[in-house]
């Protein structure tokens, strides 16, 4: 049996990825639509009606009232898409992640290489419907680059959208139109927690400082900045990388650390930095707009034994303010780390995922207080945490309140990007041929 290789919508490109333009038109296809400067054509979203099908969709027959619904459904999602591309090419602060894309792209041709028993036999299918290798990949970055500017044009429309108000019948609505394909909800803990993080004295916090301004007075020196993090940089998560952070906005990292790096042009070099993490020397690799792609050494405070057993006595300390009744909200804000979340609702299959010290909840009921449980974040960087059980709920259909607030999100998240459409409709030059 033949396998076919279902081509998404090329046709919906990208500025800069060559889409239809209005003096590019072949005369022979019937123009359908024009938006701003791009038009779309009939066999476009014949095409696309036609991938609907070969993926198993139930297509109407064509010339029937509902084959002619169904091709305005679809002209006017094109229609969507080519105003989103067109807002988003205006938007210099848009930028996608090439390396993302090319990453992605490698994954799906592994995975249709190995569907279809190999590279060569790829190569053959691909060959049979008139592409090439290179083709096909070129196809299948332009759609991830499409479907990644789309994601970046909402997400920061939507960070500054006003609240769309959703009502009760509306997600009463929705959940009934999905409680059918619902599975059934896993058996539930909710938990409240404190978790204390040992603190190392001032002569470690001193130390390391000395230690992180001799770095990077070796830095100053020329000595080079990656091979020096992977030598003595105490992050776990980029110290084998050489302190690469690839890039990030405003908002993933904290204040101290996000001000220094904005400060950086590239190749510069940042002072000693002191966070909550410890002592960070920061160098900018390249900026764009909104954006670093920067590298770290982060030199932390020696823990001692000693440190842990203090730790451990305000731990025990906690345990017993909340076996006298003080809520856990009030132990959080005053004992906690506050990178740690204060509650949390997960599943119990989840458990695996947690510190083997957490597999103690897998007894415990609603009403149990558990711990201090230990544990460590990464070598020599222990934590204890006391946890509260609130919540346990055996597996069951899910309900109405189960899912009110995804739901009340999901609604009104559809409901401001139909707005944010509707104000590009409203300024942007669109005529329907049809």
């Amino acid at each position: 049996m033949k396998r076919s290789i279902l081509i998404g919508s090329l046709f919906l490109i990208a500025p800069g990825v060559a889409h239809a333009q209005l003096e590019d038109l072949d005369v022979v296809d019937r123009l359908v639509a024009v938006v701003g400067d791009s038009a779309i054509v009939q066999t476009q979203v014949q095409e696309e009606i036609q991938r609907m099908q070969l993926g198993g969709a139930p297509v109407p027959v064509p010339g029937s009232s509902e084959y002619d619904a169904l091709f305005d459904q679809i002209l006017n999602r094109f229609i969507d898409r080519l105003l989103v591309l067109q807002a988003a090419a205006r938007d210099s602060l848009l930028q996608v992640n090439d390396e993302q894309i090319s990453q992605s792209v490698n994954e799906q041709i592994t995975q249709l290489a190995s569907q279809f028993g190999g590279q060569a036999q790829l190569q053959e299918a691909l060959a049979s419907e008139a592409l090439s290798l290179a083709e096909y990949r070129e196809i299948l970055t332009n759609e991830q680059r499409v479907r990644q500017i789309e994601q970046l044009f909402y997400q920061s429309r939507l960070r500054d959208a006003p609240p769309v108000a959703v009502t009760e019948d509306e997600l009463l609505e929705r959940f009934q139109e999905a409680r059918g394909q619902l599975e059934q909800r896993p058996k539930l803990m909710t938990i409240r927690q404190v978790v204390i993080q040992p603190t190392a004295t001032e002569a470690a916090i001193d130390s390391a400082r000395v230690r992180a301004e001799a770095l990077l007075e070796r830095i100053t020196g020329g000595e080079d900045f990656a091979e020096l993090a992977r030598e003595f940089s105490n992050d776990p998560g980029t110290a084998a990388l050489g302190g690469d952070l690839g890039w990030f906005r405003r908002g993933r990292m904290v204040r101290e650390f996000e001000e220094a790096a904005f400060s950086l042009l590239d190749g510069q070099v940042s002072d000693v930095v002191q966070t909550d993490f410890g002592f960070h020397i920061i160098r900018v690799e390249r900026m764009r707009p909104g954006e670093r792609n920067a590298r770290h050494i982060l030199i932390t405070p020696e823990k001692t034994e000693a440190d842990l057993g203090s730790a451990r006595n305000i731990a025990m300390d906690v345990r017993q303010q909340a076996e006298s009744g003080v809520s856990m909200t009030d132990l959080y804000e005053q004992f906690s780390d506050p990178a740690a979340p204060d509650s949390i609702t997960f599943a119990f299959e989840q458990l695996s995922e947690f510190p083997p010290a957490y597999g103690m909840l897998r007894t415990a009921s609603a009403g149990d207080l558990v711990g201090p449980l230990e544990y460590e974040m990464a070598p020599g960087e222990s934590r204890l945490a006391v946890v509260s059980v609130i919540q346990v709920r055996e597996a069951g259909a899910y309900t109405f309140e189960d899912l009110r607030g995804q739901l009340a999100a999901q609604l009104q998240q559809e409901r401001q990007i139909e707005q944010i459409i509707e104000e590009l409709r409203a300024r942007t030059y669109i005529d329907i041929r049809m």
